[in-house]
């Protein structure tokens, strides 16, 4: 069984922890198979409802992806005012 090697990063100061723990491990570090970015300065946004601002939603899948627009389960509100141009491209097959 394969153990996943993850990083968490909440941006804002703890970004920099990426770097020192690279540093400090003096560039050894394993593959990674992910990294998640969270950030509070989001959370607040959407929580807040401002401070928006409009952003372009890229969707690389189709056919498959077609069925559900982007912003499809978000409040209305909250997409109307972030909602801009959509783009659904067509995904590439795995081999």
């Amino acid at each position: 069984m394969a153990i996943m090697k993850r990083i968490g990063i909440d941006v804002g100061g703890t970004v920099n922890s990426l770097n020192a723990l690279i540093h400090k491990t003096e560039g050894r570090i394993a593959p990674l198979d992910a990294v998640m970015i969270g950030t509070t300065h989001f959370t607040n946004a959407v929580v807040q409802r401002r401070n928006l601002t409009r952003v372009a939603a890229v969707r690389i899948g189709l056919p498959a992806s077609a069925s559900l627009q982007p912003f499809v389960d978000w409040p209305d509100d909250l997409a109307a005012r972030v909602r801009g141009r959509v783009f659904l491209v067509k995904g590439r097959p795995r081999v």
